[in-house]
């Protein structure tokens, strides 16, 4: 018997997302001592201690459930976003959030807008429900919001935005982002995926807090894996309309998030004024790096995020392989839809920046 054949099309098609190698790996596998992983679009900076703290508190719990409807951290978080409880949905990252989503609206023969050339989860996640994704180019590596309006029918239930993008670092404007809200059904979901939020700088980006007040289809994410260091624990959540919500709630797998990671969210929420300042750092090291790119004649797409896309001459897996080999791990964009001579790179701490470059010079011969 072939087993394979008991899948869904969906499933047998999609290929398994492919992370970055961890700094373990590559030591192992390349026999380094030292590594410095610029692929995942983390926090260098690590955790603030009082959210260690709290982590290490709540370890002496774990022999019992979490709090499966994350009581204290819903309520921190409707207070700090000034809206009601009955509006937040957490998640096991933002990512569970975009599978609930597509997973509690999309029926067989419906489809979800996006776009090709951002966050690869919601083609996987697409791909696998009912193989209902509907993939958009983008323009000048931006959303092409008119394209994507146009690309939604009466079949469409779902539109995902990601602003600022993964992988462009770009973002589109808060007048773009009206006119699209304007130009699709209120039958639609627009879910605005907002996890590098806090490192926004551009005066002209949308606030869809305000906006969610008048459009009770919009639903936004975001996350505590990036500005505040918790990509290891997987907290996100989604704000929308109390109805929107509550059916939402119903496809939410019990004990969801983990007592160590609600204990750390809350913290993360009660330090909230060290996350400008890591904004700003990022901001400065990023405009170094980004600099320093460019003068190795590199393309480097300005960003609003913690990383850079970077397009090279020629094939970026081969220069992805390079910097491999002398401890410096990056992503290819191809995998995302971004070409084959693309790739993205964190902006790590100074040191990390600089042995980067120190890296690419080497490599590129300048």
């Amino acid at each position: 018997m072939d087993v394979r054949s008991l899948f869904r099309p969906g499933i047998l098609a999609t290929r398994p997302y492919t992370p970055g190698k961890p700094i373990s790996e590559v030591q192992r596998e390349l026999g380094l001592e030292s590594v410095v992983k610029l692929a995942s679009n983390e926090n260098p900076e690590g955790p603030l201690p009082e959210v260690v703290a709290a982590i290490q508190a709540a370890t002496a719990q774990v022999n019992r459930y979490p709090d499966s409807s994350c009581y204290e951290l819903t309520h921190a978080l409707a207070d700090h976003h000034g809206v009601d409880t009955r509006q937040i949905i957490i998640g096991n990252g933002s990512n569970e959030i975009i599978d609930i989503l597509i997973r509690a609206l999309v029926s067989p023969g419906e489809n979800v807008v996006y776009s090709q050339g951002s966050f690869i989860v919601y083609p996987l996640t697409c791909g696998v429900h009912f193989e209902c994704g509907r993939a958009i180019p983008l323009k000048n590596d931006r959303h092409d919001f008119p394209a994507m309006a146009a690309a939604a029918d009466d079949n469409t239930k779902l539109v995902i935005v990601c602003n600022p993008n993964n992988p462009t670092g770009t973002y589109n404007t808060a007048s773009e982002f009206q006119e699209l809200v304007a130009a699709l059904s209120e039958n639609i979901i627009i879910a605005i995926d907002e996890a590098y939020y806090e490192y926004v700088v551009a005066e002209d980006y949308p606030q869809t807090l305000p906006i969610l007040r008048e459009h009770p289809n919009l639903c936004i994410l975001r996350t505590f894996s990036k500005i505040h260091s918790l990509a290891g624990l997987r907290v996100g959540y989604g704000i929308g309309h109390s109805d929107l919500v509550a059916e939402l709630q119903k496809t939410r797998e019990p004990f969801n998030v983990n007592s160590l990671s609600q204990a750390a969210a809350l913290a993360c929420l009660r330090h909230w004024e060290a996350v400008r300042g890591r904004a700003l750092r990022n901001r400065e090291r990023m405009d170094w790096f980004a600099a320093e790119l460019r003068a190795l004649g590199l393309e480097v797409v300005p960003s609003q995020t913690n990383f850079l896309l970077v397009r090279c001459q020629g094939d970026a897996s081969e220069l992805t392989q390079a910097l491999l080999q002398q401890g410096v791990i990056v992503r290819p964009m191809a995998s995302f839809g971004m070409g084959k001579n693309a790739v993205r790179i964190s902006v790590g701490l100074e040191k990390e920046n600089a042995r980067c470059v120190a890296a690419l010079k080497e490599i590129l011969g300048t």
